[in-house]
């Protein structure tokens, strides 16, 4: 009885069923590959910032002393030149340069919350090891809503993997559905009286309508799912957050090695300067020595 009832629905719903999810599919598939492509634009213009910044920092030779307080003030000069992912203002407001107050949850997941993501892992920059960049890349991203999150609490990544799953599942449904036609097909064909075919006109009909139903239904899948794999090769969102992702662990080792040549640079002048403060003492204590003997000869 239950199989029943499920055969039924899906023989008279199953195409709309599977329409309704590739609608559901592409809007969804549209804002996650928006929310990528807005992703990129932030975190290249981020990890351009830090780049740009380190190679004037290598021009002028500056030292790091204290590796904690030049992260937050490298992050701090990064901030002021990148927009804020949080908020949008209207081009009246940007004309105006009026400044605008933000809340807590716009600064944890805005341009702040990232940057203070980076801040809090000064310690990875503090130690002469390298560390492993990939897990320090995802606990960053780990941390960052919006790099997490499409709306709401609805995960970018689990409906990345579902988009990406789709066009398989199309090809199932599709089959599905064949299966499902036939198996409503063949019991008509034991209510066919050859002999008076005549009669047996609305039986024919029932028979044809469910086997066209089986075809239709493998031609919806086969067709859907050439939709989604065609818009998933050529507008890839895994691929994107790839990208981002690389960059993003490219800019930390690159500001590591900076952070440890910086160091480097100022042990030995600290090295440099122990050296002659000794060979001074040394030349002192000499000459001590000496004016000592001559006052006694």
């Amino acid at each position: 009885m239950f199989i029943d009832m499920i055969l039924n629905f899906f023989s008279n719903y199953l195409i709309e069923v599977m329409g309704g999810m590739l609608i559901i599919a592409l809007i969804a598939r549209f804002q996650a590959y928006r929310v990528s492509k807005r992703d990129k634009v932030y975190f290249f213009t981020l990890t351009r910032e830090i780049l740009v910044t380190i190679e004037k920092e290598k021009e002028q030779k500056s030292k790091i002393v204290n590796v904690e307080n030049y992260i937050s003030e490298l992050m701090g000069r990064v901030g002021k030149k990148i927009p804020n992912r949080a908020l949008r203002m209207d081009k009246r407001d940007q004309a105006e340069k009026k400044e605008t107050i933000l809340s807590l949850q716009d600064y944890v997941g805005g341009k702040s919350g990232f940057l203070t993501n980076i801040q809090s892992e000064a310690s990875v920059f503090h130690c002469q090891t390298p560390p492993n960049f990939t897990e320090l890349t995802h606990r960053l991203l780990g941390q960052d809503e919006k790099w997490n999150k499409l709306v709401g609490p609805i995960p970018i990544e689990g409906v990345s993997r579902m988009i990406d799953i789709l066009p398989g599942l199309f090809i199932v449904f599709g089959v599905f559905g064949t299966f499902v036609g036939i198996s409503m097909a063949l019991p008509e064909i034991a209510n066919i009286d050859f002999n008076n075919l005549e009669s047996s006109g609305s039986t024919l009909t029932k028979f044809v309508l469910n086997t066209t139903f089986a075809m239709k239904t493998s031609i919806a899948g086969i067709f859907f799912s050439v939709i989604l794999t065609m818009l998933n090769t050529f507008s890839p969102i895994k691929d994107v957050r790839g990208r981002i992702f690389k960059q993003i662990e490219t800019t930390m080792h690159a500001l590591w090695y900076h952070v440890q040549q910086s160091r480097e640079a100022e042990n030995k002048t600290e090295s440099n300067l122990d050296r002659l403060v000794s060979v001074l003492e040394k030349i002192y204590h000499i000459q001590s020595l000496d004016l000592k003997k001559d006052k006694a000869g």
